[in-house]
């Protein structure tokens, strides 16, 4: 059923709100104030690389985190879909899952679960991550197949010749009683390099929030292990011709997520990667071949309390999949192929009634294959980047079955329609992208970019057969049925913007607008059989995926600058609105409009910051979804550092003031019996203070 809505005191929203507008009106007033250019804790770097303008943030920058999506707070335009705290799902600008490109350690590889438990970011070793890249604005042709959300990648440490070094790093938060332990050693001669890392996480107790409230389950036990050999393929002595192979196996157990209808019992997955780049002359020849084997069980009665009334669940869900890739580049070309396949399955049971047996999917398969070529060079004062890609989607799926279409009619007139139909599916999609860059003087640099992009539907959104909530992470509480013959996204980007920088001030606005042609979104479903079977399992107004226009615009801001040597400010701000074009209504699950302002403090080895985090209320929500509005809110974070030679220590506390507020990002409670009604809206966790150290040698 759709989570109910809940009404607010209108007095404390109108109290929230004004506190919340004297903020951000003081941080955006203090901006010009300060003279600064670079933070103490300095997070946010903007660069020229060969494929564009990208941010970055480094996990030893942050608090600590549990899942590495967290990071993505600390880049203008970005936010987490927060389903669990392993279960974060990257945001850009309102477009969220299937639509950013995110890759860990340069790949895409599928996961496992129908409901994106195990999401791309949760395959990220902390220890072994060095930072979090989010090409900013249109991401170039090259960033990716499927690019229309943007596109965003782990950088993870690579095996290096000639370099012998380790980190041992652990953290731990009052929170939840949560912990980290993680190891990493490189041993590396002229010839060979060897890379092998480990990551122990747990979270021992349940998070609270603000107002004191459990937030069950939120505990989790996560285990990565991985190492990468390198070998050089060079004559000269030189590392620039090298063959690799990676190897990570995850296994997490025992993890909540109240957002969604079941939680994690296990995820346990293998990823093999061979890669290697080699010089042919003038050109630079690099390509990868990686494999994936994940394998996912959730259920909703092991870490929850299941009402007398429901039956008990549980999925078995896997995922075979292969990525390759291989670009050519010389001087302002670069060309390349891509290929992503995968197979994805999901049984669902229940344990008390060994007849009961649905497919929830059955061997789907997505195959993917793709070329591009990208051009950029210097004319004038202008930097032009220009791309195209070229990419052809198939997908199919082998026949599904149901225990109950014996007794069902409507199960079985769904299964046997499902059955009948022709279920292979083709489709091209083409990507034109130009992104220009005008430096107007030493001081100040005009930021254009133009776009046509298209999207495939995800596999939940074509051939989920009978009303389920297996939607890839939505979270809203809603069933769906799939679509076999959904139409591609076609998305049409225009991002205008600037890079300034004098006597210390760093300012990089921009402001963006999508408008997108054919997304694909639930809508009401009319069905008679849909609405049936949807009725019989419990649940009302079941919905439909369907290619409706939307349309997205904002703006993003960050911005840095020096008082002095030791004091520094830093601000990021960003608003994103996204509208339907066919209806009067609003896009789901959109980041409310942020500022956060930092104020960092650096002498010796000693540094410090105080953090002011201020949320707008959002009550532009999706009626189609039945979302419910968030009240604004501000909250207060610390942290102290000491960095000696080759150690580091810090402590801080989040939440300061131990404030009590609405994630409007963090989903509805679905879990019974516990603080939290079931449809309300998650809260976000309260006071926590934590410490971190590491050891360098």
């Amino acid at each position: 059923m759709p989570p109910p809505n809940h009404t607010k005191n209108s007095h404390i929203m109108v109290q929230r709100l004004s506190y919340l507008t004297l903020s951000i009106g003081t941080a955006l007033l203090a901006l010009p104030f300060a003279q600064a250019q670079e933070a103490a804790f300095e997070v946010i770097e903007v660069h020229g690389a060969h494929q564009g303008s990208y941010t970055a943030v480094t996990p030893e920058a942050q608090a600590p985190v549990s899942d590495i999506s967290a990071l993505l707070t600390q880049l203008p335009g970005t936010a987490v879909n927060g389903n669990g705290p392993l279960t974060g799902i990257a945001q850009y600008r309102g477009l969220f899952g299937d639509r950013v490109n995110t890759q860990v350690n340069g790949v895409s590889l599928a996961g496992a679960g129908p409901n994106a438990m195990d999401t791309p970011l949760s395959y990220a070793s902390l220890i072994n991550s060095e930072r979090v890249e989010m090409h900013r604005g249109i991401a170039p042709v090259s960033a990716g197949i499927n690019t229309v959300g943007g596109s965003i990648k782990v950088i993870e440490s690579q095996a290096s010749f000639n370099d012998t070094q380790g980190r041992i790093a652990a953290q731990y938060q009052g929170n939840g009683a949560q912990s980290h332990l993680g190891a990493k050693v490189n041993v590396g001669g002229e010839t060979h390099a060897l890379l092998v890392y480990g990551d122990l996480m747990h979270g021992d107790e349940d998070m609270k929030s603000g107002g004191d409230l459990r937030l069950s389950p939120t505990n989790y036990d996560k285990q990565i292990i991985g190492g990468q050999y390198r070998f050089n393929l060079s004559d000269k002595g030189l590392d620039d011709e090298s063959i690799a192979i990676g190897y990570q196996h995850l296994e997490t157990t025992e993890a909540g997520t109240p957002a969604l209808p079941m939680d994690i019992d296990f995820i346990r997955t293998d990823r093999v990667k061979v890669e290697g780049e080699h010089r042919l002359d003038t050109w630079e020849l690099n390509w990868y071949l990686a494999f994936s084997d994940a394998r996912h069980g959730m259920d909703n009665f092991s870490e929850r309390q299941k009402p007398e009334s429901a039956n008990a669940r549980y999925n078995n869900a896997e995922s075979q999949s292969y990525d390759m890739a291989l670009t050519l580049g010389r001087d302002a070309w670069l060309f390349g192929l891509d290929s992503q396949l995968s197979e994805h399955n999901s049984l669902i049971t229940d344990p008390t009634k060994p007849m009961f047996r649905v497919d929830n999917f059955n061997k789907v398969q997505e195959d993917t294959y793709s070329a591009f070529a990208q051009w950029q060079q210097d004319i004038d004062q202008w930097h032009w980047q220009l791309g195209a890609r070229v990419k052809h989607y198939r997908t199919d799926a082998d026949e599904v079955s149901h225990s109950m279409a014996g007794t069902m009619p409507a199960i079985k007139v769904l299964m046997d329609r499902y059955n009948q139909a022709d279920r292979a599916q083709t489709q091209t999609g083409l990507d034109l992208v130009i992104n220009g860059r005008y430096r107007v003087n030493e001081e100040l640099t005009w930021i254009l970019g133009l776009a046509r992009k298209q999207d495939s539907a995800s596999y939940q959104q074509r051939y989920l057969w009978i009303p389920m909530q297996s939607t890839g992470g939505l979270a809203d509480g809603r069933t769906y049925v799939g679509k076999m013959d959904l139409d591609l996204e076609t998305a049409y980007q225009l991002e205008l913007g600037a890079d300034f920088n004098r006597q210390g001030l760093n300012i990089s606005p921009r402001i963006f607008l999508h408008r997108i042609d054919d997304y694909i979104q639930g809508v009401k479903s009319t069905d008679p059989a849909v609405i049936m079977a949807a009725n019989m399992m419990g649940s009302q107004d079941p919905m439909e995926f369907a290619n409706v226009d939307a349309q997205l615009l904002g703006m993003d801001i960050n911005a840095s600058y020096e008082i002095s040597d030791q004091w520094q400010l830093d601000l990021l701000a960003s608003y994103v609105s996204g509208e339907r074009r066919d209806i009067d209504d609003n896009l789901y699950r959109i980041a409310p409009p942020r500022v956060n302002l930092g104020l960092n403090f650096r002498e010796g080895n000693w540094s410090a910051r105080i953090e002011g985090l201020m949320v707008a209320a959002q009550d532009k929500i999706s009626e189609s979804q039945s979302e419910q509005a968030s009240a604004g809110y501000g909250l207060v974070n610390l942290m102290l550092g000491y960095d000696g030679n080759d150690w580091q220590i810090k402590a801080g506390v989040n939440n300061l003031f131990d404030i009590d507020y609405e994630d409007h990002l963090g989903g509805y409670n679905r879990v019974f019996n516990a603080d939290l009604a079931p449809g309300q809206r998650m809260p976000g966790t309260g006071q926590s203070a934590w410490l971190t150290g590491e050891y360098r040698f």
